[in-house]
């Protein structure tokens, strides 16, 4: 069986072009790829608007207002009590100030003390992207609001002179923090803080990410996996179809006269095909991580994790090779045959995700491409990627392992027997 193994990977080695084609373009491609998308999701420059706060609202007033509300309200003396010692913990206009002061926003968003006036005249002459303002009784209306269930009349707006990205996100940000605030105090929230997670806007690579505290899954680790995934599942291919010019060549019949058992021959195929995708995969992530960095910080643990589920998609190609190569001496038509495997790998590719993101297609064709090699490959190490929990791991490398059986029984069952050409 060694000399079959031997014999497929020395006749791999003979075609240079081959091999650099298998091992240099994925890398290239990936480069190319990673920096071409960067360019197209990196903005110029970050984002930065300059904005001012006026604030038409009294407080003091607010507070007395809803004070007397209160006791306008058919409540018990406890209730009032309780109601009241609410209210003296909020400050909902000292809420905004804290949460447009934050370090989050201070990225970018500058807050800049102007009166109502000049903000106006800054804002029209373009020294200012907008005005937010807090408007008259809006202490009273908020604590109405989350403290006695009233309608809100009042609300914080923000004025510009012309729509920008900058200014629309901001909105989107002040409003979901106000949002957020009011959900807070109806559920009975206590204690609630200017911290309040808004969300930011986001420049540069577009991401994957998850929940709680999930790590992102980068374009650049997105490119790196299907395309490395995608040129494995060619090179099963690749080795299948050296059948083709042994079949020509009448090496299988010379093997069938031989002692030697025929699924040898089927074997070395599958080995070979094995250990180059492993080859494969092992140069093209050292090199796209030694120029590209896709995998930051990563730690042993991820890299061992990472490497078995590759190792069991390589086994994957392996089964695919020896079911390509069996198709091969089992079919008349080598073109055929050759038709048969491009179609496959082409169709795992599109429904994988190789070519292009998962999420671009009809939910049920998501659903099948998960089911694929490369997809759940993919899903796998997005999942580890992100969470890096071993369980994760464990159903994609059965199931990956379970194709490799499967392919291989087929192989077998159809390959050709002694006394059989």
């Amino acid at each position: 069986m060694g000399a079959f193994i031997k014999k497929d990977l020395l006749v791999f080695w003979r075609d240079r072009k081959e091999i650099l084609m298998a091992l240099l373009l994925p890398i290239l491609i990936i480069v190319i790829l990673n920096f071409a998308f960067s360019g197209l999701f990196k903005d110029e420059k970050a984002m930065q608007i300059d904005i001012s706060v006026v604030q038409e609202d009294d407080v003091k007033k607010g507070m007395e207002q809803f004070a007397a509300a209160v006791e306008a309200k058919g409540l018990s003396s406890e209730e009032k009590s309780a109601v009241l010692a609410e209210a003296d913990k909020l400050d909902p206009v000292q809420l905004i100030h804290d949460f447009l002061n934050s370090s989050d926003l201070k990225e970018w968003v500058t807050v800049k003390d102007f009166s109502e006036k000049e903000a106006a005249e800054q804002v029209k002459n373009g020294e200012l992207d907008a005005i937010i303002k807090i408007p008259e009784g809006f202490t009273f209306e908020s604590l109405s609001h989350v403290l006695l269930g009233e309608t809100s009349q009042g609300s914080v707006t923000i004025l510009a002179e012309e729509e920008s990205a900058g200014v629309s996100t901001l909105q989107e940000v002040v409003h979901s923090f106000i949002n957020t605030v009011n959900t807070q105090f109806a559920l009975g929230s206590k204690g609630v803080q200017a911290t309040a997670e808004p969300i930011l806007p986001k420049g540069g690579k577009e991401v994957v990410e998850g929940n709680d505290g999930a790590d992102a899954y980068t374009i650049s680790q997105y490119f790196t996996i299907a395309i490395g995934t995608l040129f494995a599942l060619f090179m099963a291919q690749t080795v299948s179809l050296k059948t083709m010019t042994e079949k020509r060549e009448q090496v299988f019949n010379r093997i069938l006269l031989t002692n030697s058992h025929p699924l040898s021959f089927l074997i070395g195929k599958t080995v070979s095909a094995f250990i180059l995708s492993i080859l494969q995969f092992a140069i093209t992530l050292t090199v796209v991580q030694l120029l590209l960095n896709v995998f930051p910080d990563k730690s042993f643990t991820f890299w061992a994790g990472l490497m078995v589920v590759l190792i069991a998609f390589a086994l994957t190609v392996g089964g695919l090779s020896a079911l390509f190569t069996a198709l091969t001496l089992h079919l008349s038509d080598t073109n055929a045959a050759s038709g048969i495997s491009t179609l496959v790998i082409m169709g795992f590719g599109v429904l994988g995700g190789s070519f292009f993101p998962l999420e671009g297609l009809p939910e049920p064709i998501q659903k099948i491409g998960e089911w694929t090699p490369n997809g759940l490959t993919q899903t796998a190490l997005i999942e580890w990627v992100q969470y890096s929990h071993f369980n994760d791991l464990l159903f994609p490398i059965s199931f990956l392992m379970g194709v490799f059986i499967i392919c291989f029984a087929i192989s077998v069952s159809i390959f050709p027997k002694r006394g059989r050409s």
